[in-house]
């Protein structure tokens, strides 16, 4: 099989499951390394295919938004990394992904998609067991999070559990 092909395979079997697939599971499929399976996935992201990456591996993004989005400014320190994110997951929202800004090199972002308890917690063991430092550790803890969420009632409780544990930024301040 070649690349093409095997391309063509990861995105076919992409729309056909209903959950996400692991770089893993992938590579063991086609006989490849992790590392050729990731570079297949940017090659079809470059293709502007809607591939998004989470805890659980890798899935196509669904079409339309079920609900409503909103962008939340942040700053905070690692320590209060998991409980933002359960804040977020434990009143309705999904946490896209965390975007800072970087002097340098502009608006950096990571794909994040946690939807649940244990999103974070495969998020949370990824990072410990990469030993990978917050992408906020360049911004003096600032960063955002695009959210989304079925309701304005639960933005609102997103919202207020997030300045409740105080990590919400206030730059007036």
């Amino acid at each position: 099989m070649d690349n093409e092909e095997r391309r063509k395979n990861i995105l076919s079997i992409l729309k056909t499951t209903q959950h996400s697939v692991t770089g893993t599971a992938l590579a063991e499929k086609f006989g490849v390394s992790r590392q050729i399976i990731v570079g297949d996935i940017a090659l079809l992201r470059a293709k502007d295919i809607p591939i998004i990456s989470t805890p659980r591996g890798y899935s196509l993004q669904k079409a339309g938004n079920a609900g409503i989005t909103e962008s939340f400014l942040c700053c905070h320190k690692e320590d209060l990394m998991e409980a933002e994110l359960l804040a977020i997951v434990d009143n309705g929202g999904c946490v896209h992904n965390v975007i800072v800004e970087h002097e340098v090199y502009g608006f950096l972002e990571g794909q994040l998609n946690l939807r649940s308890r244990r999103d974070v917690a495969m998020y949370m063991k990824q990072m410990q067991d990469n030993r990978a430092p917050l992408l906020s550790s360049i911004s003096n803890g600032i960063h955002s999070h695009l959210v989304e969420a079925h309701s304005q009632e639960e933005m609102d409780a997103i919202r207020n559990a997030l300045e409740k544990l105080g990590v919400l930024y206030h730059p007036e301040k």
